[in-house]
């Protein structure tokens, strides 16, 4: 029960969040002011690595989604697109002319957020993610915008500077009943209880912890709803 469709989300000014999907570019800090991920990762992945990062002692909810100029003050997302006053008024989105001036706003050390940004250019020099990999599947590269040897690695040198409010959300229950091949929901012992079927969110995700790929809470819901409906036909 301590799973969950992890995700990145975006917090909006009436206390809701939503799925944050497709980074052009910019990078995550945590509260040390240092990236922790794969800043392109499947959803559930980046939120895993928010949620492990943050019970290392080291804040995590939230990061900060840090990137400069060069997409006309627009987050370089794909969705959802915040809209600059209401967000900077509600303190969720912070812009300073220099680095510096944006860690003291987001209340990050400078120093590490300089330290960074710049290795994080160098990598976009280099176009090889030394830390963390990125762009290197090609899943990553799906939303890419940059124009340099790794299109993921888009650099941050164009004031001024950004950073936008990321909180660990969720699309829904991950954990339930732990069923068996016919959905049939098995006890403490793992024995099914008769009877009783389970499947979609109700059941422990097939997936278990990891993230096989897009639709697996429907496709999942789909072969175990049949495969209960078969098998309490066959009784």
């Amino acid at each position: 029960m301590d799973e969950a469709w992890w995700c990145p989300a975006t917090p909006f000014p009436n206390g809701r969040a939503e799925f944050t999907l497709g980074l052009r570019g910019g990078i995550f800090v945590n509260s040390a002011g240092e990236r922790f991920a794969n800043e392109s990762l499947p959803y559930d992945r980046m939120g895993h690595e928010i949620r492990g990062g943050h019970a290392t002692g080291v804040s995590h909810i939230p990061v900060w989604f840090v990137f400069d100029d060069r997409f006309d003050n627009v987050p370089a997302l794909c969705e959802p697109r915040p809209d600059p006053a209401a967000f900077r008024a509600a303190g969720l989105w912070r812009t300073s002319d220099t680095l510096d001036g944006l860690a003291d706003l987001i209340d990050v050390p400078a120093s590490a957020l300089g330290s960074t940004v710049d290795r994080f250019n160098g990598f976009a020099a280099t176009g090889e993610d030394t830390d963390f990999r990125r762009g290197e599947d090609p899943f990553d590269r799906f939303f890419a915008a940059g124009d340099g040897p790794n299109p993921c690695l888009v650099p941050i040198d164009r004031g001024p500077f950004h950073a936008v409010q990321i909180v660990l959300g969720d699309l829904g229950t991950k954990g339930g009943a732990r069923i068996d091949a016919d959905a049939r929901v098995l006890d403490g012992s793992g024995d099914p209880i008769p009877g009783l079927y389970a499947a979609g969110n109700s059941a422990a995700s097939v997936a278990g912890h990891v993230y096989p790929g897009p639709g697996v809470p429907l496709g999942s819901g789909m072969v175990f709803g049949y495969r209960a409906a078969r098998h309490l036909r066959s009784d």
